[in-house]
């Protein structure tokens, strides 16, 4: 995968998230908040943990911004700890995984405006990926979650993306439930 490739799948996933997100807009409070049973997650539980999640990577592209985009074709390389974490995260992938205390969201108290959060958040991000030099996406960081895990930029934003597409299908299995409140 060249590195132009990597920012279309990363673009062409954060557009299908939001377009399945935006599906969310018009429900009520009490909707996005109704949960199918106590131990899942409801519609703004799945976005607030999208949110506490994505907010920890931005600070880290904030640095990476380039006042000069080169037109790099490069080959974009993956690391064996990203393919891993990026193949956990997949929407395809039916296996549930416990989340740390700090990205749990429930218990959380849910703004209203939380899917018009999520939506300005994917937006920076596609901002910020439109703004990071092709060159950089080689470049490893350490996990915003585990500082000893390292992976590239480039699987960073795959992973987000492909995150934020796994739980907004959750989301929307949520909204498929035949109990989902009408209001």
């Amino acid at each position: 995968m060249t590195n132009l490739e990597l920012r279309d799948t990363f673009l062409n996933l954060s557009s299908e998230s939001k377009k399945n997100a935006e599906e969310f807009i018009h429900l009520s409070y009490n909707q996005i908040n109704w949960r199918p049973a106590e131990s899942q997650w409801s519609i703004g539980e799945c976005i607030e943990h999208l949110l506490r999640t994505n907010m920890k990577y931005i600070p880290v592209y904030e640095m990476y911004k380039a006042p000069e985009i080169s037109n790099d074709k490069h080959q974009f390389n993956q690391t064996f700890i990203g393919r891993f974490i990026l193949k956990s995260v997949m929407p395809q992938n039916n296996k549930k995984f416990k989340t740390s205390a700090a990205f749990n969201p429930v218990g959380s108290k849910i703004k209203e405006s939380i899917v018009k959060d999520f939506l300005n958040q994917v937006d920076k991000l596609i901002e910020l990926m439109s703004m990071l030099d092709p060159s950089e996406l080689n470049k490893k960081i350490s996990s915003p979650f585990f500082k000893l895990v390292r992976y590239n930029i480039g699987e960073s934003f795959l992973i987000i993306a492909n995150h934020n597409l796994r739980h907004i299908q959750q989301a929307k299995r949520v909204m498929q439930n035949q109990n989902f409140p009408s209001s």
